[in-house]
């Protein structure tokens, strides 16, 4: 039957189209159609039609007769996430953000997305202007995902819209990044099918520079870059891709090979030399069959507190890379607990450390349309074979026809939030194994409580060990858009190991609660001792600063930067020793010089560069020192004010003015760490030969041979201890 089709345009006005599809076919194949109107570039859409005056949503697994209601039956096309002002060219005046970077001129609107704009720099091939915004990007969102990595819901990547437009340069840009070049569309495109489809010879040359190229690979409905460009009669195509490799003889999903589609005489001539070539090859020692390949991996992602070591299998004969929980599950002959076809891998490359990398890691990551799968192994030259034995296995299936449905239990990735861990999680440092959940302790009391949940005082049952428990509910994580630095949390402290900073020994999670098990400290925060006692001496002080100069050291020196130092986050163990606590705010830096453009920390102590969003390094930890001693020598932060615009203003520009009493020795340390410029604020290792520090042994404040302060027992009674359970 034919049914009309509403399609909005750029103007008020419709277009109308008719489709000619069965009723009984699903609203899905309606989809298809349609598309087939709007054009390989159009954004996501969804169908409406009116039911009983209603207009409703045409479910993608229904009939068309389920919504023909009717005799007169219209179809609507709604855009998602298509701003009706798209086209104005008014909303971008005022946009300073723009002017700084010089790109007002070629944005119609200042409502789109980043990443919408980077759509338009590709559709417009303004390479360098994409370069930039990607660039800018990456340096103020450096722990987000990768602008060039990024799709919509139609899964058309940047790579997609420059391929169809045919810019080679941005090609080139594109692949330098490494991005996923195999990545398949929602109306089944990969970027080399584009390419070929479209003509564009030069785009095609730049995508084979990218070493995971699948120049084989074939989608739902089309076949390999090859038979596209056999089929449109693009002879410079043709011959780029059989230099290439590409195999000639692979079937499309209507079972013709290239050469049954090509109709240009070059072509024709061509094809028969090259065939026969690659045929002798298929079975010769160029085209061996990959042997099997497995061993043990660890899995790790951003929702992981604990890396899972696990046994991969790559099954040649049933082109299946299957996971398993143990060794002994595979050597028992038992199924998978997850499988995933070969062919279906888009991408197989390797991976930068991720938030903690540590030592001997080495990561690389295996991602399909459906998942990416982060792994690691102990050793590099491990790493580099499971990618050359994965990327051979894939170019095999691909060759044999292995990417038919098959029975597999489900795609691998990461799992969703809500089951993302067990219940019950193994106590890595207990060479017991020791199975540790929340009933492994009993609370005793309530210490501490913030936005995101409570912190309990709890006794280990079977060792009657006190620890604080940090309760975080992943709920009020998610909402706040906070899981992840959470987590992040975890994984940063159970790698940590210093006398001045607090122990996490056990962190578990359930459905609902993320579980951090930490060092109890008797002695409550620093805050609380200074509220207590109105101020400190300069003598204890000195000792404080100092333990909490050797914790940021040692941070620093794993290129941890805190982010967060202030009075109320420096907790007094039983013995009146500085332990540096709550972790949330830390974040690792892959190279030294880097920095991290988010607007995080309390107000009070932020240091300049963050108020003007310049970024945040190493030296912003150095600047925390100065707020934190004058507090504690003075009981308020140097530039307290409630008005935070004037706080601001202050942080930026005004000087520190000091109490009569303080030295003069703690007014120059306070000043030099406090320093407007971050470049001109001293290391760690000039401040502890400051004159501030004269005669401090720093290998026995190290060893604590050097006996903190005393706390009397008034001062006890008047502090309470206290974890903070807030991310900022």
């Amino acid at each position: 039957m034919k049914i009309l089709v509403k399609v909005p345009k750029k103007s008020s006005r419709h277009k109308y189209s008719y489709i000619n599809i069965n009723q009984n076919d699903l609203t899905s194949q309606a989809k298809q159609l349609i598309l087939a109107i709007l054009g390989p570039t159009a954004p996501n859409f969804r169908l409406l039609t009116y039911i009983c005056g209603l207009l409703v949503i045409m479910t993608d697994t229904f009939p068309i007769s389920f919504f023909k209601k009717e005799n007169r039956f219209i179809i609507e096309v709604q855009y998602i996430g298509k701003s009706k002002n798209i086209f104005g060219r008014k909303a971008y005046r005022n946009s300073t953000y723009l002017d700084s970077l010089g790109l007002t001129k070629y944005f119609p609107a200042l409502k789109e997305s980043i990443f919408d704009k980077a759509i338009y720099f590709c559709k417009k091939g303004y390479a360098s202007e994409l370069e930039k915004l990607v660039e800018n990007y990456s340096l103020n969102n450096p722990h987000e995902e990768d602008l060039c990595a990024q799709s919509p819901p139609s899964m058309w990547t940047l790579i997609h819209y420059a391929s169809y437009h045919g810019y080679p340069r941005i090609i080139s840009y594109l692949v330098g990044r490494r991005v996923n070049c195999n990545k398949v569309t929602i109306d089944e495109w990969t970027p080399l099918q584009l390419c070929c489809y479209q003509g564009h010879a030069d785009c095609v040359r730049e995508l084979l520079m990218h070493p995971n190229l699948q120049i084989d690979k074939m989608t739902k409905f089309r076949g390999t870059g090859l038979h596209l460009a056999c089929e449109r009669s693009y002879v410079e195509i043709v011959k780029i891709l059989l230099d290439a490799n590409a195999y000639m003889t692979l079937e499309d999903y209507n079972g013709k090979i290239p050469i049954e589609l090509a109709k240009h005489d070059e072509i024709l001539s061509v094809l028969p030399v090259y065939m026969g070539k690659q045929e002798l090859k298929k079975y010769s020692h160029e085209y061996p069959t990959p042997p099997p390949f497995c061993g043990e991996v660890y899995s790790t992602g951003t929702l992981f507190i604990h890396d899972r070591l696990e046994f991969l299998f790559m099954d040649i004969d049933k082109g299946l890379l299957n996971r398993y929980q143990k060794k002994e599950n595979f050597l028992d002959k038992a199924e998978p607990d997850l499988s995933i076809r070969l062919a279906d891998i888009q991408d197989v490359r390797i991976e930068q450390a991720p938030i903690f990398g540590g030592k001997n890691k080495y990561f690389f990551i295996v991602e399909t349309s459906k998942s990416t799968s982060l792994y690691y192994t102990k050793y590099n030259d491990l790493r580099l074979e499971w990618i050359d034995r994965l990327k051979s296995g894939i170019r095999y299936s691909l060759l044999h026809h292995m990417n038919q449905p098959t029975d597999v239990r489900r795609s691998m990735g990461q799992l969703p939030t809500d089951v993302a861990e067990d219940e019950t999680k193994v106590a890595e440092e207990n060479t017991e194994k020791e199975i540790i959940n929340f009933k492994s302790f009993s609370i005793l009391d309530e210490i501490g409580s913030g936005a995101f949940g409570i912190v309990y005082k709890v006794k280990k049952n079977n060792t009657a060990e006190i620890y604080a428990m940090k309760s975080l509910s992943k709920a009020t994580l998610q909402k706040q858009k906070q899981l992840k630095y959470a987590i992040s949390e975890c994984k940063i402290m159970k790698e940590l190991s210093h006398p001045f900073i607090v122990t996490l020994y056990y962190a578990f999670q359930t459905a609902h609660f993320l579980y951090l098990v930490l060092e109890f400290c008797s002695n409550g925060d620093l805050l609380s001792l200074v509220h207590a006692r109105g101020r400190l001496d300069e003598y204890s002080a000195k000792f404080y600063l100092a333990e909490i100069i050797l914790a940021i050291e040692y941070l620093h020196s794993l290129n941890i930067i805190y982010r967060d130092l202030k009075p109320a986050n420096v907790l007094l163990d039983d013995e009146g020793h500085a332990k540096l606590s709550d972790f949330g705010l830390a974040k690792v830096s892959a190279q030294e010089e880097n920095v991290v453009m988010t607007m995080a920390g309390t107000p009070a102590y932020l240091p300049p560069e963050i108020v003007t969003k310049k970024g945040v390094g190493k030296p912003s930890d150095i600047y925390g020192l100065g707020p934190t001693l004058f507090e504690l020598l003075t009981g308020h932060p140097p530039y307290y004010s409630e008005d935070l615009d004037e706080l601001f203003q202050n942080i930026r520009q005004a000087k520190v003015s000091f109490p009569s009493y303080i030295s003069h020795n703690a007014r120059d340390l306070i000043n030099s760490v406090m320093n407007k410029d971050p470049s001109k604020r001293p290391q760690i290792s000039q401040i502890k030969r400051h004159p501030f520090f004269r005669k401090l042994d720093w290998e026995a404040l190290h060893a604590k041979r050097i006996k903190p302060p005393k706390i009397d027992e008034k001062t006890t009674e008047a502090m309470n201890t206290s974890y903070d359970v807030d991310l900022d």
